[in-house]
């Protein structure tokens, strides 16, 4: 009877450990859903318990696979399994393994809110935090307390997990009944790593499928989950919809020759080119955009922005991806971000691409790229090199007091004028890329102006206003030197950050950025309703200032009447392709949502709906040739268009 309790009780403690663990991982879920509680503020309470209740099957997978070795080894029917050495390693590997795992989950509470998905293998190739100054995360510390403290008492309890539950009793035998004990284990642990008993193992890209909605799809994956499964996603599918010689390829052909499109591209030829990134620049916070969306159409914080939409010629503007290594990746390369991880960091980053200033460079401009930050921020430093920038000034080239320099980087006002006047030292015709930075987390700005702008329900907002206002400044200092009204401006934020209303909270919303393109001679003045996308500012700017070298872009001037308007990105696995009247889904083989743009919050899923399957059939096509054209030139290294 003694040693059938001993038994019983080790497989009951077995049992309980990964009871424990899932406990843990639902309790990193819930937090999951606070610190992101306004983006499912609008769910109902069915939809949200649904999410959760789905997500546990998310949850067995991750504790299946972080724990494998240690669920296997504890499952063999044999006495070495209590032996202490081997409880100890299992102990140590199911304490690291699952801290790892809990982690990723506890920091994806708050991150999430600034890339809008799960964190993925793309972490292994990002420095965006990892290079920075230290004080940056005692910032982070400081104002995410309650996530810190959430994710220590979840800890705490992964602690009691792997030694409370103590496994090391002695067995002196082992029955036929543990046997079966084993093998009901070993059976469990397959499927809960596939995931389920249907036909193909769980994978990321089924949180879409299973969410209640496919806005609640990030609330029932598990950030850990996905890092796994995309680990080594840095080749892109073979795509082969088609074949080469059909014509719904050729219609999206990433080769370009010099054109014009439109009576006035005359203007610009030879002008200098300006571009001004906006670090987090969603269209919710400037009052002139998307008036049509939003709660609160009068409020804005970008008063000098607003001022200078009325003077220049605007855009129906999306962003590609939800990074800042997205965003100037889609702007300069013209290369959408549709990989698991950045490009810059992917086995194709050693093709050999054309840019917005290698191509500038053959027509004799000189090339800039000025960033407040540390060199290689973001793997910025990395790009720019690979973009054949002439110079690039960056915070330890910065001239000006050491006060202005915050743990991030240099303070958006004075840097902005310390570019200024490095501009106005440059010979013409020039291109410069300007990258704000102080609207970036941990949100800090000089003391003196503080109280000086508007405060919204997030930080963010203030600091939206503080680079509006920088804008102004350095707009004030640029129209007093020689070069400005000889110069393009175009103004593009990388992509949008902690939105707040409905609209901006879902897949089509949470791409909509300002596209600006501003003459200080007042000859592009308008608003087009056709929409653009970050890789359309390459082709628009190559053929506003009459370049003539034949160039390789994945999107089209903006200025080409005959181009097809789209805007492609990528999320959780899916591909999103936004088109003027409807936004189309798309998991790789069948189109799995289709809305109509009037649908704003995506809530009516057009798909199955036969009375619109020309609609679907025509966008699923154009998204399958897409992907076939961006898959064999990054595999066949073919990124180049010769004159």
């Amino acid at each position: 009877m003694q040693r059938k309790n001993v038994q019983e009780k080790y497989w009951k403690t077995l049992l309980c450990k990964f009871a424990v663990l899932l406990v843990i991982f639902s309790g990193a879920r819930f937090l999951f859903f606070c610190g992101n509680y306004k983006i499912f503020a609008n769910e109902i309470p069915w939809c949200i318990f649904k999410a959760f209740a789905t997500g546990i099957r998310f949850d067995l997978a991750t504790i299946a696979i972080f724990n494998l070795p240690v669920w296997g080894f504890w499952s063999l029917p044999f006495r070495f399994r209590s032996w202490k050495i081997f409880n100890t390693i299992a102990t140590g590997w199911f304490l690291v393994a699952n801290f790892l795992a809990l982690l990723v989950n506890v920091i994806d509470a708050k991150y999430f809110s600034f890339t809008f998905k799960r964190m993925s293998g793309e972490i292994f190739g990002q420095s965006v935090l990892l290079s920075e100054d230290p004080s940056i995360y005692v910032y982070m510390f400081v104002e995410y307390w309650y996530i810190v403290v959430s994710g220590l008492v979840l800890a705490y309890a992964l602690v009691l997990a792997a030694f409370k539950f103590s496994l090391t009793n002695k067995t002196d035998k082992i029955r036929k009944r543990d046997f079966a004990y084993s093998f009901v284990s070993i059976i469990l642990l397959i499927l809960c790593v596939r995931g389920g008993l249907q036909r193909k193992s769980l994978k990321s890209v089924d949180s879409n499928i299973y969410a209640p909605n496919i806005r609640m799809a990030c609330l029932v994956n598990n950030s850990a989950f996905n890092i796994f499964h995309t680990r080594e996603k840095v080749n892109l599918p073979r795509y082969d919809y088609f074949a080469d010689d059909d014509g719904k390829l050729w219609k999206i052909s990433p080769r370009h020759r010099p054109g014009k499109f439109c009576d006035t591209c005359a203007d610009f030829q030879g002008k200098n080119v300006f571009i001004i990134i906006l670090e987090s620049f969603s269209a919710e916070y400037i009052g002139a955009l998307d008036r049509e969306f939003k709660e609160l159409p009068d409020t804005t914080f970008t008063p000098f922005l607003d001022s200078l939409i009325e003077r220049s010629y605007i855009f129906d503007g999306f962003a590609n991806g939800t990074t800042s290594i997205d965003g100037l990746t889609s702007m300069v390369l013209s290369i959408p971000p549709l990989l698991d991880i950045p490009y810059i960091v992917s086995t194709y980053s050693e093709n050999v691409v054309n840019s917005l200033a290698s191509i500038l460079k053959k027509d004799g401009y000189k090339t800039l790229f000025f960033y407040g930050g540390k060199g290689n921020s973001c793997n910025f430093g990395s790009l720019v090199s690979k973009a054949q920038f002439d110079e690039c000034y960056c915070q330890y080239d910065y001239d000006g007091p050491s006060s202005n320099i915050s743990g991030w980087g240099v303070y958006d006002e004075e840097f902005f004028q310390f570019v200024a006047r490095k501009v106005d030292k440059t010979k013409n015709p020039f291109c410069s890329v300007l990258f704000s930075l102080s609207s970036h987390h941990p949100f800090l700005y000089p003391q003196r102006l503080h109280g000086k702008f508007p405060k919204g329900s997030e930080k963010l907002q203030e600091l939206i206003a503080y680079t509006d206002y920088s804008l102004q400044k350095f707009f004030e200092t640029a129209e007093k030197m020689d070069w400005y009204k000889n110069t393009l401006f175009v103004l593009v934020a990388d992509h949008i950050a902690s939105p707040q209303q409905r609209y901006y909270q879902n897949t089509l919303g949470g791409y909509s950025i300002p596209i600006i393109f501003f003459d200080p001679n007042g000859k592009l003045i308008g608003k087009s309703n056709e929409v653009a996308q970050q890789i359309d500012v390459m082709p628009s700017i190559l053929d506003l200032v009459g370049s003539k070298h034949n160039y390789f872009s994945f999107g089209s001037s903006l200025f080409d009447q005959n181009a097809p308007r789209f805007v492609i990105g990528r999320k959780d696995g899916i591909y999103q392709l936004i088109a003027k009247d409807f936004v189309c889904k798309f998991d790789g083989e069948n189109v799995i949502g289709l809305y109509r743009r009037s649908d704003f919050l995506l809530e009516n899923n057009l798909a199955e709906d036969p009375e619109y399957f020309v609609e679907k059939e025509n966008l699923q096509d154009f998204t399958k040739a897409f992907l076939q054209q961006y898959g064999k030139s990054l595999r066949n290294n073919s990124m180049v268009v010769t004159d």
